[in-house]
């Protein structure tokens, strides 16, 4: 994975700057590359290789595995997108996840380009509705199934950048790409996620990634702005692996980024918006959330973030749903609300804890298909296996907007419980009425994500 997809500072400007360091910006903000002198401490270096570099082009990878269990699957009907099904109800299993490749180059000290792309497994699954008009059988009540949707495997252009700095005041940066939506501190690729999981807030809650132009600009070491024009709302539950436009319409967003104490603590606060229609007619469906973030890190070794987020979406469509989360069809206007709080503390050099604590409230199901509160609890030792080795450094990459470091080979053990005031986690197979329901399920997941 390419250093420059990291994003070490305030901004996504950071992240899109790469190795630009001739305009003046917080030292903290600038991307962290490791040294001529350190190739020979990197996994390539211990085994007596160079860093990649092909016609200047700087070349990086990642892959994931993991081991998966789950108790039981959250119904999420098709029209709301979906749930994680890594592993059968009741079963483990192992996965090859992904695979990801990337390249950048520095073409001067104002202009750089990176681009991406993934291989990544992957098997979400979702509820069908079956009324009188679509089949319901006899007179008995209507229940939801599970469909039978198998794992796919896809190639994604995850991401791209060509990125130029024009030397006005302390540099402005202007983008075209594919890019992070530089809220918070979650990321769709596992090796920035200091969880084998995201958040509902991340699943549920706000996009992703965004395909379109952006402009960054640091006033000062202590804030930075950025403002984007993209093609929609991308995330996992509306089909993250589309970037195209899906209406007439563009969508428009941006971040306010304040660094009270940009050199000792490293605290962060961030403001941010996105706005636009979101869904495939020109009905004037518009969606809208507002993105509150912070990240600290008070000492070396523990690394504290949360976000918070608000958003309405008018006239969404919501088809008849039925047992056991029953609902009628209905086109409405619809608010959701969210946040989590995210711990991290390395107890040693080579073991860290995270715990996250997540809260959804999808007051109209406009967000899940159900009327419901969500809430997660996730505790993840994280076992760094590459610090083992004492002679091999770290990546020179950090966390987004922290200085708490990505290493080369992570062991994630993560068990998370979820919990809803609603009975929306079944076992059943698919294909099935899902006669039966929970309030609670359990997933445990080892995952492994290698850095090269």
């Amino acid at each position: 994975m390419p250093l420059w997809r990291y994003g070490v500072g305030v901004s996504m400007l950071l992240a899109l700057l790469g190795p630009v360091q001739s305009f003046s910006q917080p030292s903290e903000e600038r991307e962290i590359q490791l040294r001529p002198d350190t190739e020979q401490q990197t996994p390539l270096g211990l085994l007596g290789f160079s860093k990649p570099d092909v016609a200047g082009l700087q070349l990086s990878a990642f892959v994931v595995g993991s081991l998966s269990y789950n108790s039981h699957i959250q119904m999420v009907p098709e029209f709301a997108g979906g749930a994680a099904a890594l592993a059968d109800p009741g079963s483990t299993n192992f996965r090859f996840d992904k695979f990801g490749l990337g390249v950048s180059k520095t073409f001067a000290s104002w202009l750089s380009a990176g681009a991406a792309f993934e291989v990544e497994s992957h098997r979400d699954r979702h509820t069908h509705g079956f009324d009188p008009e679509f089949g319901c059988p006899g007179a008995g009540p209507c229940m939801e199934q599970f469909g039978a949707e198998e794992a796919e495997t896809e190639v994604n252009l995850d991401r791209f950048h060509v990125t130029a700095v024009a030397p006005l005041g302390n540099g402005v940066a202007l983008s075209f790409g594919r890019f992070d939506v530089p809220f918070g501190i979650e990321r769709h690729d596992e090796p920035l996620l200091l969880t084998a999981t995201t958040s509902e807030v991340f699943r549920f809650g706000r996009p992703e990634r965004m395909t379109g132009v952006q402009v960054s600009y640091p006033f000062t070491p202590s804030v930075d702005m950025s403002l984007w024009v993209v093609n929609r709302w991308e995330n996992e539950v509306t089909g993250e692996g589309d970037f195209n436009d899906n209406n007439r319409d563009k969508s428009f967003g941006g971040r306010m980024g304040l660094t009270p104490f940009p050199r000792r603590g490293l605290l962060n606060i961030g403001l941010g918006g996105f706005y636009g229609p979101e869904q495939d007619d020109e009905n004037g469906n518009k969606r809208w959330i507002i993105d509150v973030d912070a990240t600290w890190t008070p000492l070396p070794q523990l690394l504290i973030a949360g976000e918070f987020v608000y958003g309405m979406e008018d006239n969404r469509a919501m088809r008849q749903r039925g047992g056991p989360i029953a609902a009628p069809a209905e086109v409405t206007d619809v608010t959701w609300w969210g946040m989590y709080v995210l711990l991290h503390y390395d107890i040693v050099r080579w073991l860290g804890l995270s715990f996250r604590y997540g809260y959804f409230d999808d007051r109209d199901g406009g967000r899940t298909g159900v009327d419901q509160q969500l809430q997660s609890w996730t505790f993840a030792p994280i076992v760094h296996l590459s610090r083992l080795i004492p002679t091999l450094r770290p990546t020179g990459a950090t966390y987004a907007r922290s200085r708490h470091a990505i290493d080369w080979l992570d062991l994630k053990i993560e068990y998370r419980l979820n919990r809803s005031n609603e009975a929306v986690f079944s076992d059943a197979e698919p294909g099935e009425d899902i006669l039966e329901a929970d309030k609670i399920s359990h997933q445990v997941q080892l995952q492994l994500v290698a850095n090269f």
